[in-house]
């Protein structure tokens, strides 16, 4: 069991590190039934170890899913580190799904949902008018509900691609060294890590996948497009889609951006295809790709002049500060193929999403000697941008 103390402004609270134990893991198997994004990604439970018994040994923690593609996603549960014992359910399972007739499917779907221990889920599922009986759930209209779609969008998806998720404490070496082959072999399969905390009197899980690693620098950009992609694929492609936007010298720029943010980063948000997010503790910035020869780094809630005023320490030759049309709460700066992302850039990414004062991250801190203030970046409104069109959310994009 180990200790520390975190908090956000002046509120501090102590977190503390919880064993993992049978009851824990009843409990997550729970939450990833009633919370669709509890293991990072939004995942509809339709089925668990006793509709599948004649498959799966009815001692394992294993769930059948379908994710926002419409792909079917067999999840398995574990308590302590996973080894190869344990990805032989999800493969069972997957393999099952493969097999699968969606009426089939749907019958599972219902058994499942209307079983007491499920409840909540049942009750939820009325709410949201996904089309059911006693006899079959409707998974087309189960998803539109789930995920805000048309039901079109999944009747021809629908369990065409399977998936495996295996989410345990910790990985032996073997077990990383199969998944990583069986990735390489075009099995799509990931591997989370899950830990348990103590925050406030509250318990709150915490999971982050490690196989494969998310690291950009360990993962190339991999080209994989299916017709499910047509859909938002800055959501499902992620940090791939604005890498495709970007020449080669500015797709190398954006991963530099990405890693030495990585440690000061709370969450990265691909919420818009144009511009996606990264999260901070205090501060955030908005990056824009829409031009293909720079990346755009906003100060989100900031005014030109402070966004200005806070990059005066780091000395950064040649940087403006750009108001770009329907962006006013994020003055940019633009980075180029000439742009050096030295030492004095990483400080600064640093001390905006810590909201440390300006220069806290250069060498010598506080303490230390700092260069003499060179005349703030000029803040003008942008002249060459272009003129972007209003979208849906009253931005432009």
């Amino acid at each position: 069991m180990s200790r520390v103390y975190t908090g956000l402004g002046r509120s501090f609270q102590e977190i503390t590190s919880l064993p993992m134990d049978v009851e824990a893991l009843a409990d997550i198997e729970r939450r990833v039934k009633l919370q669709p994004h509890f293991l990072g990604e939004p995942l509809v439970v339709v089925g668990e170890t006793v509709d599948f018994a004649h498959v799966l040994d009815p001692r394992s923690h294993t769930l059948a899913a379908l994710d926002s593609l419409g792909r079917a996603t067999a999840i398995v549960l574990a308590v302590g580190a996973a080894d190869m014992a344990l990805a032989t359910p999800a493969l069972q399972l997957a393999s099952h799904l493969a097999g699968m007739p969606l009426a089939d499917l749907g019958k599972v779907a219902a058994s499942f949902v209307r079983r007491p221990a499920n409840e909540a889920l049942h009750r939820i599922w009325s709410e949201m008018d996904v089309e059911m009986d006693p006899e079959t759930v409707e998974l087309s209209s189960l998803l539109a509900a789930a995920y805000e779609r048309d039901a079109e969008d999944f009747r021809d998806a629908l369990n065409r691609q399977q998936r495996v998720v295996i989410a345990a404490e910790g990985f032996t070496l073997r077990l990383v060294q199969v998944i990583q082959w069986l990735q390489a072999a075009g099995v799509n399969i990931v591997g989370l890590r899950y830990r348990r905390y103590l925050v406030g009197g509250q318990e709150v899980y915490f999971a982050e996948r490690v196989v494969p690693s998310q690291d950009p620098a360990v993962d190339a950009p991999r080209r994989e497009f299916t017709p499910q992609e047509t859909v938002e694929p800055w959501r499902t492609k992620g940090r791939q889609y604005h890498i495709e936007r970007l020449s080669p010298a500015m797709a190398a720029a954006l991963d530099e951006i990405l890693l030495a943010t990585r440690e000061h980063t709370f969450t990265v948000n691909w919420s818009h295809p144009s511009y996606f997010w990264i999260r901070g503790a205090r501060r955030n910035f908005r990056v824009r790709t829409y031009h293909r020869d720079r990346v755009e780094l906003g100060f989100y809630n900031a005014a030109p002049a402070a966004a200005a005023s806070f990059l005066v320490p780091y000395r950064l030759e040649g940087l403006e500060v750009v108001s770009v049309g329907g962006y006013s709460d994020s003055p940019f700066v633009a980075v180029t193929a000439e742009t050096r992302l030295d030492e004095r850039w990483n400080a600064m990414m640093a001390d905006w999403l810590t909201g440390a004062p300006p220069g806290k991250s250069l060498e010598g801190g506080e303490t230390g000697a700092r260069p003499p203030p060179s005349p703030p970046p000029a803040a003008r409104p942008s002249s060459d941008l272009g003129r972007q069109e209003p979208d849906r959310h009253g931005e432009r994009s």
